[in-house]
């Protein structure tokens, strides 16, 4: 196209050259190098000599208005991780336990076999053969604990919670009571003791 002429800008407005919002253009002859010509499907065809150019228009979008962001929602639950597996032995809700050939069982500070093998603590009871809740960490809380606050609690005999430090077998806290019905679980190293 060169500066000295506009091009042409024909419309197009026989309807039965719109096929499927695409327009049949017939062009006789071109006087000038390129002419333009637009159709109603917002199209842009240039004819400059044997090159024919069709360039499809993007639609322009118009931001209306700016989200404001909304009120935070209520927080989560404290996070806690919790485990699965399968009870070797009818297991009681809020006790240590440990996993022997896939299956959980009680763990106990007088089997020192036990020392560095303790999972977690239940979550409920269970039947042997079904899928024991293990919590391995987080806050753990029920109403008919009454722990002294800011104390460990160690594995006790049969998996019990206590807080009172075992004086056989292994010495290992599994918590720290943070109120009088609730326990922080995360296991410490354990210490095996003289007998």
């Amino acid at each position: 196209m060169n500066g000295c002429c506009p091009p042409d800008i024909l419309d197009i407005g026989e309807p039965e050259l719109v096929i499927d919002e695409q327009v049949i253009v017939v062009i006789d002859s071109v006087e000038q190098p390129a002419d333009v010509l637009e159709t109603a499907a917002d199209e842009i065809v240039t004819v400059d000599g044997d090159d024919t150019t069709i360039v499809t228009r993007e639609p322009e979008i118009t931001l209306l208005d700016v989200g404001t962001q909304g009120p935070p929602g209520p927080p989560g639950e404290m996070g806690a991780a919790v485990v699965e597996f399968p009870a070797a032995v009818p297991l009681g809700g809020n006790r240590v336990v440990r996993v022997l050939g896939g299956e959980a069982v009680y763990a106990d500070h007088t089997t020192v076999a036990d020392a560095n093998l303790v999972l977690g603590i239940t979550r409920g009871a269970v039947v042997t053969g079904a899928l024991a809740q293990i919590q391995t960490s987080g806050l753990m809380t029920e109403s008919s604990w009454a722990w002294t606050p800011d104390l460990p609690v160690f594995v006790g005999p049969v998996g019990t919670l206590t807080q009172t430090s075992p004086l056989a077998g292994f010495n290992l806290i599994v918590g720290i009571a943070t109120g009088p019905t609730q326990i922080f679980i995360g296991a410490r190293m354990p210490i095996v003791l003289q007998e």
